[in-house]
């Protein structure tokens, strides 16, 4: 738990210059959320505990991404398969 608190204030104290950053600590969950003010989110949560470690996931959610754009892939020219 003490990683989950010491990486949120990393994060935190990385985005310090910049304003609107929030970081919210779950230790029910064991999980660190990081919010930007463009929404992108970061999330890591504690997986796993073992003897010989911990394994942590970190998920980043950004709003409205879309890779190949609004209309989806459209390879370049007027392609139509089998003639149509």
């Amino acid at each position: 738990m003490r990683v989950l608190a010491c990486l949120g204030l990393l994060l935190s104290a990385t985005a310090a210059h910049a304003q609107g950053y929030s970081t919210v600590i779950n230790r029910e969950t064991k999980s660190v959320t990081t919010t930007a003010p463009n929404g992108t989110t970061a999330t890591t949560t504690q997986a796993a505990q073992t003897s010989s470690g911990t394994t942590y996931v970190t998920t980043i959610s950004h709003p409205g991404y879309q890779p190949m754009g609004a209309k989806g892939y459209r390879p370049t020219g007027d392609y139509h398969p089998m003639g149509r």
